[in-house]
């Protein structure tokens, strides 16, 4: 028996299961691609707040970059959330503790 296809199986549904991370606020909950008016309407105002504007467009060059907030929640039981936007939508939750 060929032992290469069932190997090939196993990797292919490896690389094709995506978690999505999400973060409770109080009775909700914040996921990714939640815009930040979502995530600040569910969490409130975040702890910290970090912005690293888009590069400005220069000459007649296309801009290809994207603004970056950073925001910080916590502590909640003992966890930090930093939570990562990329021109205003959610695209992932770390936690610490």
């Amino acid at each position: 028996m060929d032992m290469k296809l069932p190997a090939l199986g196993v990797l292919l549904c490896a690389f094709s299961f995506q978690a999505s991370a999400a973060m409770r606020c109080n009775s909700t909950l914040v996921s990714e691609g939640d815009s930040t008016f979502e995530v600040q309407r569910k969490c409130g105002a975040p702890a910290n707040r970090e912005v690293i504007p888009a590069a400005p467009v220069t000459g007649n060059k296309p801009n290809q970059s994207v603004t970056v907030e950073n925001w910080e929640y916590g502590p909640w039981s003992g966890a930090y959330y930093l939570l990562k936007f990329f021109d205003g939508k959610l695209v992932s939750i770390d936690m610490s503790r």
